[in-house]
């Protein structure tokens, strides 16, 4: 039996790049289904452009339950660690971690006893709220309230994005289910794929406001002695 493929950090996780837009714009590219949407709501649209804005600017490291369901009905479930501060961004889960710093970005895999870890030629990249605000303006996307939830025994607010057919973006699929705190902290999201693969991530534990020793601890931890630092 074919085990479940690999786990895709930018996929978990919603890395977004400035060719982001261009596959949004350029519709034709895409094969979103037409979704029905229940009236899209503009203003519950703002507020979570708002509070993904507002999340972007914090310093955290949060442990994820990162589960991947694919079409065929497998399931792939590993634990992710997401460390951000002004100077670095580390993400692991499994065998895999990306690190980004605000010049490059490294994606790593452990081999045998080690790492390997490769530089990426991205590009630069866009804010995640900045490119959900252009594809929502570009009525790719409609966003709806959902019920307010307790995630990690903190309060959440929760919005549903609905592909609407015309354009799209890989990193928000056919549907995202997004909760975020206060301060907009993702503390959980699901993302529904055109090819029927399901990505859901459920923060278990958040710590804020932490330095980037703490997030180059996180990257360390995956593999001291290969693990890039920032730069």
């Amino acid at each position: 039996m074919r085990r479940p493929q690999a786990f895709d950090r930018r996929l978990a996780a919603g890395l977004f790049s400035l060719s982001a837009i261009g596959v949004l714009l350029t519709a034709g590219l895409t094969t979103s289904p037409a979704l029905p949407i229940a009236r899209p709501d503009p203003r519950a649209a703002r507020e979570l452009v708002a509070l993904m804005r507002a999340g972007e600017g914090k310093s955290w490291l949060i442990t994820y339950d990162f589960t991947r369901t694919l079409a065929d009905g497998r399931r792939l479930r590993q634990v992710m660690q997401d460390g951000r501060s002004p100077k670095l961004h580390v993400l692991t889960a499994g065998s895999a971690m990306t690190i980004e710093t605000p010049t490059r970005t490294y994606s790593c895999t452990l081999v045998g006893a080690g790492s390997a870890c490769h530089e990426e030629t991205t590009g630069p990249t866009l804010p995640e709220s900045e490119v959900l605000r252009v594809a929502i303006a570009a009525g790719a996307y409609g966003v709806t309230r959902q019920p307010k939830a307790t995630i990690a025994g903190e309060p959440a607010r929760c919005f549903r994005v609905l592909a609407t057919g015309r354009g799209g973006l890989p990193d928000v699929g056919v549907e995202t289910d997004m909760c975020l705190a206060p301060d907009g902290i993702t503390l959980r999201d699901r993302v529904v794929r055109a090819t029927g693969d399901v990505d859901e991530r459920t923060a278990l534990d958040v710590r804020r406001d932490v330095s980037t020793a703490d997030v180059e601890q996180l990257a360390r931890g995956f593999d001291p002695e290969r693990a890039p630092g920032p730069g």
